[in-house]
């Protein structure tokens, strides 16, 4: 479809990721700000009886996920704005050789973006951390033997 009309490419991808990046941010905000409202009631509430303990290792664990997950945003968000920008560049000015460089350098960017996401699942997931240590045990004793 870029051959036939590279316009509405350029607007749909800058449409469609604004709106999922605003839609994104928007949910984990409220999501984060839901839970600490909840964390506050608790609190509250343990001056009049005590909490069930598995109601705060459910909200830690909660909160550990939305947490992770607003660092994966953070990261989404911190690699793809300077693509958004260099793109709105490219389209309004001549491809100078500024231009092209910072093109070339946030087209890189965005590629970073995956390298960047498998680390912060390792450092933030234990599950995740786990299952790596224990693919790279199968992997060394494999060829190994």
């Amino acid at each position: 479809m870029s051959f036939w009309n590279p316009g509405v490419i350029f607007w749909y991808m800058i449409i469609v990721v604004s709106f999922s990046l605003v839609t994104s941010i928007f949910s984990y905000t409220k999501i984060f700000f839901a839970l600490r409202h909840h964390q506050n009631q608790l609190k509250k509430n343990d001056n009049i009886h005590q909490p069930n303990q598995s109601d705060e290792l459910n909200i830690a664990r909660y909160r550990k996920a939305v947490c992770s997950a607003l660092w994966l945003q953070f990261t989404l968000v911190a690699c793809f704005l300077p693509r958004g920008i260099a793109l709105a560049l490219v389209s309004e000015t001549a491809m100078s050789p500024t231009v092209f460089l910072v093109n070339q350098y946030t087209i890189a960017l965005v590629y970073l973006n995956s390298s960047l996401n498998t680390v912060l699942y390792c450092w933030k997931i234990e599950e995740v951390r786990q299952a790596l240590k224990d693919t790279i045990r199968q992997g060394l004793c494999y060829s190994c033997s």
